[in-house]
């Protein structure tokens, strides 16, 4: 049974309180100050009731978010939280904090966009963590924008809030070390609690066709294949006559397509249509994968393909790394480096608590402290080397058995999009990983050219200036 409108509204501000006290653990961790929140309770509010609440100036994040909520949230600071936020995230002294939360101007507030703009970032990443675990469906959330000012002249223009729209409003009375406190506000529209469109059914019914098409396709290529097997002698000759027609064919065709002045002829269009659908798709690593073992013409020498009943324990890596999820991203890129390591388990004596991939490292990393941002890094850039991987690590994590097959191990990266799969026993224990850097070393195995020994690389170094 689907969830009903009032449903999922209660589960989503139970969630987003949930993750705004993350993200004030969040803080509260990597800056060393005590940040704390309360929620209000939430109303059905406009942007004219919104005005009375956080009057002046304003920060607002707005969010955009994939999966079972569809849409565009924003989430909103008033003028005491905006300075006080940013004034810590940049380490600004206790005065100059104080003195903004009181008198800070429009101008003084726009000096502090990059800032604001960093706390969303943290806070949305707070946010995914938090829905990815207890909202069913959940795609994503991504910030796409940050205003700082005084929006209520036009809240439609600036924030996307029309005067008189009515929108779920769930207020917070946050507070962080010994500053006064101050509000936060999470806004959603109505719309992001709508179900999407049913599939249109004309749509479903051709999709239906077009798979029923490439099923008899591939039957009577199927059957064309062992005629050919069979009758190798009949095929040339066919083929000899087949090239005859084809030739006179494209002579009639020639003249028709002088006659038309170069009109399209139908039978040339959905020629070119089928070639269009007989295209290689490009996508996920692990489609070139599954095609490399199926098919020995994809391999360095076309030597002989890899069996998929080949085992997670075949081909695993057994040495994996490990980590602790109080480390800090730096610990961790540490460790990574040194042991030239794509993924790291987290926990502690074989059991996982999460798993980290150079991805997410590289994603929690602030893009100054690359060599060539070097000249414009700040200190907030360097807080972001202190930021605990539990926060950013990936979680709950997919494993597998040490005798499950290869083309089950396809089949589940290529459904989950994951690239590492922690292989565990029958206790729930780590005894390896599989990547699919080992996979491809397992395929080119095959081949008496290529030499597999040693340790799978597994992705280039993390650029970091220290």
């Amino acid at each position: 049974m689907a969830t009903s409108l009032t449903d999922l509204q209660s589960q989503v501000i139970e969630l987003s309180t949930e993750a705004v006290e993350t993200f004030c653990e969040d803080i509260s961790g990597m800056f060393g100050i005590d940040m704390q929140c309360q929620q209000q309770e939430s109303c059905f509010e406009t942007a004219k009731g919104l005005n009375k609440k956080f009057k002046k100036l304003v920060a607002v994040n707005s969010v955009k978010s994939e999966g079972a909520l569809a849409g565009v949230f924003q989430i909103m600071f008033d003028q005491k939280g905006l300075f006080t936020l940013a004034g810590v995230i940049v380490m600004l002294p206790e005065q100059r904090i104080l003195q903004s939360t009181k008198h800070g101007s429009a101008k003084d507030a726009e000096g502090m966009e990059d800032a604001i703009g960093e706390a969303g970032n943290l806070l949305v990443g707070s946010w995914d963590r938090v829905f990815r675990e207890g909202l069913d469906g959940h795609g994503h959330f991504v910030q796409t924008s940050t205003f700082i000012g005084n929006p209520w002249g036009d809240p439609q223009e600036k924030i996307g809030l029309a005067g008189d729209e009515e929108f779920l409003f769930i207020p917070y009375e946050m507070t962080i070390g010994s500053y006064p406190p101050f509000n936060c506000g999470v806004i959603f529209p109505k719309s992001i609690f709508e179900e999407p469109p049913a599939p249109d059914a004309e749509a479903a019914t051709d999709e239906e066709s077009q798979e029923e098409a490439e099923k008899v396709d591939s039957e009577e290529s199927d059957t064309a294949a062992k005629d050919v097997d069979a009758e190798p002698a009949q095929q040339e000759e066919n083929t000899t006559e087949q090239v005859t027609e084809a030739a006179g064919e494209t002579k009639s065709d020639d003249a028709d397509t002088a006659s038309s002045d170069n009109a399209v002829e139908p039978e040339q269009a959905e020629t070119a249509e089928a070639a269009e659908e007989t295209k290689p798709a490009t996508g996920a690593v692990s489609e070139t994968i599954e095609r490399m073992a199926q098919s020995p013409a994809d391999l360095p020498g076309e030597s002989a393909s890899i069996s998929l009943a080949m085992c997670a324990k075949d081909i695993m890596q057994k040495d994996v790394l490990w980590g602790k999820a109080e480390d800090s991203v730096q610990q961790a890129m540490d460790k990574m480096q040194q042991a030239d390591a794509g993924y790291m388990m987290v926990g502690a004596e074989g059991m996982l608590e999460g798993i980290l991939s150079r991805s997410d490292v590289t994603a929690a990393l602030s893009v100054y402290l690359r060599p060539m941002f070097a000249k414009w890094r700040r200190s907030i850039d360097d807080a972001t080397l202190q930021i605990r991987i539990k926060w950013i690590m990936t979680r709950p994590v997919q494993t597998i058995k040490p005798d499950i097959t290869l083309a089950e191990i396809l089949k589940n990266m290529r459904q989950s999009g994951v690239r590492c799969l922690p292989v565990v026993d029958q206790q729930g224990k780590v005894v390896g990983s599989v990547t699919v850097f080992d996979i491809f070393a397992a395929l080119l195995s095959t081949d008496s050219g290529m030499s597999t020994a040693g340790k799978t690389p597994q992705g280039p170094p993390l650029e970091v200036t220290f």
